[in-house]
């Protein structure tokens, strides 16, 4: 039998034994990683007696002298497994909810290495005395996490969303700087083996850290212009999803060899990159059947990859175990105390300080206490201590050190910290449902047993049975069901009305999610607003109404974004930036107009029932209240763009009315009514329907700007080829809420007109508010003085300005706009004048 059949069948068996262990760590509660090691070293102990012993066990003795003979190569170990565990990791993290904790994750990822890399070395170096140059490489190893566990604990006890986005990003970003580091600290020691005895970089400090910084930035600049590429050509390949998965496949190896072996730049970082580009893009340029298929292929390559690593690495522990000394075992335990007293002191020493200056939001204690012990080191840590172990230009005692402290770290992180985490979650009281979630259980309970009842005597009526057997009232059992709730856990009217705000959200993120699957939203728009519902639910269950109504105030001012489009509109004329930013702020408060909407009927539905009448009140007034402000600002809009404004009204009609479509198709061909091929037929008509209105309308402001200059009164008059060469000399403006327009003191450069929205003009006796068609800061140019009053901006406001050269030479041929401007002058200067004498 050919080695190649011995490989076969180890691989078979190994990838049987890995699958079946899935229900096995559901069943146990235990990471699968856990489980992973323990076969990995079963198989390693029982090949070897197999083989030792020479038993004739047909195709299972086969397959484990295969994996006997399946000895993959230490330098295939980084090149093959580690581009797709990293790309999976980039690619199903939320980018947009990563930048909104960025502080934090920096933190915990590119300080919390550097802090793990010296606390190891230095713990390490002190024990044992192995030079200090070795230690910085092993704690460049184990300085990589795995979150899976940690992950998997938040998401069970309901933590914070922003928690296990901390967690994914932390891993991803921290193995992305300790690899490079790694890279670094390898060549420091090779260098000084091939008798250089400062090594390549080791005598200058500056030069070590000027080539981590060339191959990090190098990393992250060409993962990114790849990836760009990459997403032009993905929606170019048809429904094709083998052939979307296959450049992915590419772009994943090309980056991480280009980057390694041409460009001389970190591999592993401009995999990282090209990851998270394609998590930031993919989703707006694939189509989201598309984007879920790419993303299931991927996690099926990284099952594929962490299950070999783990089982391969764990066969060659079970080796090394046997021939352990007292040296290795101290070496671990001096790693293990340097590597979480590192995570403890980043964690409650150095996190508070960004929790004090307000750039991430609190986290609580006991949260923190499981980010600390679910430090985990998984299948990043055995690859690079592969590597090291199979580098040739490193000496022999340094190969081994570094390979066996590595992996028994890795082994006592697995079955030490993963398997006592459910202890840690039981002492920390995570396993234990709060107060509020007890009283909410009990309420659910009851009102779940009264419908129950109700049902179940309509059924007995219609089948004219006997109802007696059922001794609940379905007109007073629910009312004495919550009423004798025990008195510990009776919630108050703030606390139900939470609870309240939170079931709220978390249905409004469901609507968004439920729009985008009949496609009404597009992949971009949806992942804006569940990302800003993950962060309002976040925000309810940390600071309750108060956080709700500070949140909602917060996303109604501009971003940094939005404040960065305005600028260069206004600074150089870049149209396309601002058009974008306005046209989903249309996008966005039609949605939500919909969808707060739906939340109100929702509220008297279902909320009212659980959380009583009151509570379902003061919920009525919070979401009127942000109607209010979405109706309000979506008729600001509207009226400043309205051609626009109905371009997307029809749009979102034509949707729905293919939805509809749609399902009614579907309907008629279950009932029998039209065949497949006329289904088909219809089915083609609808996407080519579909995909005439997949882009959304452009808001060009050129367009707009006629229409603006036609609600000024003072042009009301003129002609259109008066108003065209008007237009010229006129620049469109957008004000954001509060912006002070003008300022006493200041030079009298423009004058204004209000094309739409509202601004208030103040003085120190007199505050005027002017509307659409008025004009200010006329008087300054006629007197050539300084600005005597504040202009503030009432929300939204879109204004024409006239500069003064263009104003002197606009008066110079219209000399009835100067007229008309001189008279309202006159007549302001005049009011001011009788306002400040009585």
């Amino acid at each position: 039998m050919t080695d190649t059949i011995y490989a076969l069948l180890a691989i078979a068996m190994v990838l049987l034994v890995v699958s079946v262990l899935v229900p096995l760590a559901e069943r146990f509660r235990l990471p699968h990683t856990v489980l992973l090691a323990i076969a990995g070293m079963g198989m390693g102990f029982l090949g070897s007696w197999i083989i030792a012993a020479e038993f004739k066990l047909g195709a299972l003795g086969d397959a484990f002298i295969g994996l006997d003979k399946l000895e993959v190569g230490t330098d295939v170990f980084l090149p093959l497994f580690l581009p797709p565990l990293l790309f999976t990791a980039g690619l199903t993290i939320d980018v947009r909810r990563l930048l909104d904790e960025v502080h934090a994750v920096l933190l915990l990822a590119v300080v919390a290495v550097l802090v793990c890399i010296a606390c190891v070395a230095g713990v390490v170096h002190f024990a044992t005395g192995i030079d200090l140059v070795v230690c910085l490489l092993l704690g460049t190893v184990v300085s990589t996490t795995d979150p899976a566990a940690v992950i998997g604990i938040f998401r069970d006890v309901g933590a914070p969303k922003r928690l296990s986005i901390l967690a994914e990003g932390e891993s991803l970003l921290n193995d992305a700087v300790a690899i490079a580091a790694f890279g670094l600290f390898i060549g420091i020691i090779a260098s000084r083996s091939a008798g250089d005895p400062l090594g390549a970089v080791e005598g200058d400090p500056t030069a070590a850290i000027g080539v981590f910084l060339r191959e990090f930035i190098g990393g992250l600049m060409l993962g990114f212009v790849m990836a760009r590429g990459a997403m032009v050509i993905l929606p170019r390949l048809g429904e094709s999803d083998a052939a979307i998965a296959s450049v992915t496949v590419s772009l994943t190896y090309l980056s991480f060899v280009l980057a390694d072996r041409y460009f001389h730049v970190s591999g592993v970082v401009s995999v990282v990159m090209a990851a998270l580009t394609v998590a930031a893009y993919g989703p707006t340029h694939l189509h989201p059947r598309q984007w879920t298929a790419l993303r299931q292929v991927w996690v099926q390559l990284e099952f594929w990859a962490n299950c070999l690593i783990f089982v391969l690495a764990s066969m060659l522990a079970a080796n090394v175990l046997l021939q352990i000394t007292w040296l290795y075992v101290w070496g671990v335990v001096a790693v293990t105390v340097g590597a979480f007293s590192a995570r403890a002191l980043v964690v409650f020493g150095m996190l508070p300080v960004l929790e004090a200056t307000k750039l991430v939001q609190p986290v609580d204690k006991r949260y923190k206490a499981i980010l600390v012990w679910g430090g985990l080191r998984g299948a990043v840590t055995i690859v690079l201590a592969m590597v090291a172990a199979g580098d040739q230009r490193l000496p022999i005692d340094v190969r081994e050190f570094i390979a066996i402290s590595a992996v028994l770290f890795v082994l006592v992180t697995l079955f030490v910290n993963a398997t006592t985490l459910g202890l840690v979650m039981h002492l920390l009281g995570l396993d234990k449902l709060s107060r509020l979630e007890l009283a909410l259980r009990d309420r659910v309970l009851a009102l779940s047993r009264v419908n129950v009842a109700r049902h179940l005597q309509q059924i007995l009526r219609q089948h004219n049975a006997r109802t007696e057997g059922i001794d609940v009232d379905p007109a007073s059992a629910g009312d004495a069901e919550v009423e004798s709730v025990p008195e510990d856990l009776a919630l108050d009217l703030d606390e139900r009305v939470k609870i309240g705000l939170v079931t709220l959200c978390t249905r409004e993120k469901e609507l968004y999610l439920e729009l985008f699957e009949q496609q009404i939203l597009s992949r971009r728009m949806v992942a804006v607003l569940a990302a800003r519902a993950d962060r309002l639910i976040d925000t309810v269950r940390d600071r309750g109404v108060k956080g709700y109504e500070e949140w909602l105030e917060q996303i109604s001012r501009p971003d940094r974004g939005f404040r960065l489009a305005l600028w260069l509109h206004r600074r150089f004329g870049f149209e396309r930036m601002i058009t974008e930013r306005l046209a989903d702020r249309f996008e966005i408060l039609m949605v939500s107009q919909s969808v707060l909407g739906e939340l109100a009927a929702f509220n008297i539905s279902s909320v009212a029932d659980l959380l009583g009448s009151d509570a379902e009140v003061s919920l009525a007034e919070v979401i009127g209240n942000r109607q209010t402000a979405v109706d309000s600002a979506l008729r600001a809009l509207s009226l400043q763009y309205p051609g626009y404004a109905e371009s997307i009204e029809a749009r979102q009609l034509e949707r729905a009315a293919i939805r509809f479509e749609s399902a009614e198709y579907a309907r008629r061909l279950r009932e029998g009514i039209i065949s497949r091929e006329v289904y088909n037929d219809l089915r083609e008509k609808l996407a080519e329907r579909r995909g005439a209105i997949s882009q959304r309308p452009s808001l060009d402001l050129g367009l707009e700007l006629a229409a603006m200059i036609g609600r000024v009164s003072l042009f009301a008059a003129l002609d259109r080829e008066t108003i065209v060469a008007v237009s010229k000399r006129l620049r469109a403006l957008v004000a954001l809420p509060s912006e002070k327009i003008i300022e006493v003191g200041g030079p009298p450069d423009a004058m204004y007109f209000v094309a739409a929205g509202e601004v208030t003009v103040l003085t120190p006796t007199v505050s005027v508010m002017l509307k659409e068609g008025d004009f200010f800061g006329e008087m300054g140019l006629l007197s050539s003085q300084p600005r005597s009053a504040d202009v503030v901006a009432n929300g939204y406001c879109h204004l024409l300005v006239l500069y003064k050269k263009d104003f002197n030479q606009l008066l110079a041929s219209r000399p009835e706009v100067r007229a008309e401007i001189e008279a309202v002058a006159a007549r302001r200067v005049a009011d001011n004048q009788s306002k400040a004498a009585s």
